[in-house]
């Protein structure tokens, strides 16, 4: 069919050789592309109990069967690996160049197998795929290794791991080009331990396109609908992610002191209005996006990356640390050595709340900048006490018997949204299959902003439809694969008359949304058989014991109630376990061996 090359590319590094294979009958139109299609690859072809930092892992670099095209937004890529912070199936999606560059190699996906004796980088070129040895770059960070690589091969576009990632930090982040990021679950880790410190890749193929007049006609609305909005055309572009502090803030949701409090008393100085006035920066834009939310700052030496909302939720706020610049540095700095923003705010709030409690003994505390930016280089290092937080919140908290402070899901960090002032926001943490996860299901759209319309935030009543419905529909977008900021404009049918112009399918709108159902359900499946259970879809105590603050002072969350409805609605018995009837119906019998012996008890 048309949008997709038909082939993926895969790299065994134990005896360094790479081969074509075609892709996999019925891949195309039952997992799509990006998330879906590496999920169908690892459940595959990767045995759930594999340790994820063993040679065994697998990697997987897929796109979609709308990237490199005309489709405005259409330039992201997903990363996917068993992760070293949950043990879970896990992707990670990123903007920029390099999807589009795989695809224009003649690439749905790259699958990567084995691992290296010594530090190597890896150049693909359509069939020609090198595999060299690059000492040079040892313990290099994100921005000299590009610089580096632009040098030997500017004609390519590039990614790359920092010192985190060669060190084996559970919650290291990949580097996309110069700014863009990869960022949660450790997938960083996971190239480190495979000794491949870069990935460049060019093409120029392009993908077939089946009806070049409709996809020309959706270019030109979808441009024109990004352009009358508000947020992709306005607040986007003028701020960025940044934009939502105050009102976050605001809400009640700011995770503040390791989210102790919900509220931060001075939000406003690193809020996205604040740092646009301290800090000139320009706009800048991934492959053919309109939208242009990225924000860098100019002056200095380096142009850098303004910080994203979450890196100043989690590296601001719930650190208690209010002074812009130094939340920027500190975001660079994380960057620089590639580290996931979220989970190294996540572990050093809860390391200082573990001091507060006599856990242990610490030199930092909460609203002092001192020797913070020390230990995240000795966690990127694994040097000293950094080497125990490397393994992230959850393994160091459970070291010294305070597993109850830290703040994740299935190990995953919280990001900047309190589950306790949005319980739709709740209830897609403690069900997501990566994970404590927004961006499985935003519901912050329905519970903040009201898009496409308001919901009562504070009302666990009635959520598990919309919670499913919006993770089925961006495990769809996560696949196709396009931004989610189009949801902002873009009717979700229109996705669809999206993939049916350029593939040639004929998708019915009921077909379509049974993609997201069945990705969804397989990743179940995969983490089900990982040894995940109905006690692992569940928020920390603080949460269902501790009140918020302001607008949300008077909130708990009341999670199994929610859960219940939630299974039900999924098709699954109380365990969590998708029911036969469901395989049955979203095309999944040859993935019911994943699934555990009938005869467990319910836990």
């Amino acid at each position: 069919m048309d949008g997709w090359m038909g082939k993926l590319l895969k790299i065994d590094l134990r005896n360094k050789k790479a081969e074509i294979e075609n892709l996999p009958d019925r891949a195309e139109l039952h997992f799509l592309g990006g998330r879906g299609l590496g999920d169908y690859l690892l459940a595959e072809r990767l045995n759930p109990e594999v340790d994820p930092l063993s040679s065994e892992n697998m990697l997987v670099f897929a796109v979609g069967p709308l990237t490199a095209t005309v489709v405005p937004t259409t330039g992201r890529m997903a990363m996917l690996s068993k992760s070293p912070l949950t043990g879970t199936i896990f992707d990670s999606n990123a903007g920029g160049h390099w999807g589009p560059a795989l695809k224009k190699a003649g690439f749905d996906a790259l699958i990567i197998r084995g691992s290296c004796d010594e530090l190597h980088r890896i150049e693909i070129y359509e069939e020609d795929v090198k595999i060299i040895p690059c000492p040079e770059l040892r313990e290099k960070t994100t921005t000299s290794t590009w610089r580096s690589l632009q040098e030997k091969t500017s004609d390519y576009r590039h990614l790359s791991i920092g010192p985190a990632g060669e060190n084996e930090v559970r919650f290291a982040s990949v580097a996309v080009g110069k700014n863009g990021t990869l960022g949660r679950g450790g997938l960083g880790a996971v190239l480190g331990s495979k000794n491949i410190k870069a990935i460049s890749v060019r093409g120029d193929k392009k993908p077939g396109i089946s009806d070049e007049k409709e996809v020309e006609s959706i270019k030109k609305k979808s441009r024109a609908w990004l352009e009358d909005s508000s947020l992709t055309e306005g607040r986007l572009r003028e701020l960025g992610t940044a934009m939502l502090m105050n009102l976050i803030n605001e809400a009640g949701v700011l995770p503040t002191h390791n989210f102790q409090k919900t509220q931060f008393d001075l939000a406003d100085r690193i809020s996205g209005e604040n740092i646009a006035r301290r800090l000139p920066s320009t706009s800048s834009s991934c492959y053919n996006c309109p939208i242009t939310c990225s924000r860098n700052i100019s002056g200095g030496e380096e142009e850098r990356a303004s910080p994203e909302f979450e890196s100043l939720g989690l590296l601001g706020a719930n650190l208690g640390l209010s002074d812009p610049d130094f939340v920027t540095d500190l975001n660079q700095l994380c960057d620089e050595l590639g580290l996931d923003t979220i989970s190294t705010g996540s572990v050093l709030s809860c390391y200082i709340e573990m001091s507060d409690k006599g856990f242990i003994d610490s030199p930092l505390s909460f609203g002092s900048r001192e020797k913070i930016d020390e230990y995240i280089e000795l966690i990127a290092f694994r040097e000293g006490i950094g080497d125990k937080l490397a393994e992230g919140s959850l393994r160091f908290a459970a070291e010294y018997g305070a597993s109850e402070l830290s703040m994740q899901v299935k190990g995953l960090d919280i990001p900047a949204f309190d589950p306790r002032g949005m319980k739709g926001q709740a209830l897609g943490y403690i069900t997501s299959n990566r994970g404590a996860c927004h961006q499985r299901a935003n519901m912050m759209t329905w519970e903040l902003l009201g898009i496409p319309e308001n919901v009562d935030r504070f009302s666990e009543e009635d959520k598990a439809p919309l919670v499913v419905h919006q993770q089925n529909l961006n495990a769809i977008l996560d696949s196709l694969i396009v931004c989610k900021f189009t949801l902002f404009a873009l009717a979700e049918g229109f996705y669809r008359e999206m993939l049916n112009a350029v593939t040639g399918a004929d998708l019915s709108e009921g077909e379509f949304m049974k993609i997201g159902r069945r990705i969804w359900n397989l990743e179940r499946l995969y983490n089900l058989a990982a040894g995940f259970r109905r006690r692992d879809d569940s928020l920390p105590p603080r949460f269902k014991e501790e009140k918020g603050s302001g607008p949300a002072a008077e909130v708990i969350v009341n999670e199994e109630k929610m859960l219940d409805s939630y299974y039900q609605k999924r098709g699954w018995d109380k365990r969590g376990f998708p029911l036969p009837d469901k395989l049955t119906e979203l095309d999944l019998e040859k993935f019911s061996g994943l699934l555990p012996g009938g005869g467990e008890q319910y836990d």
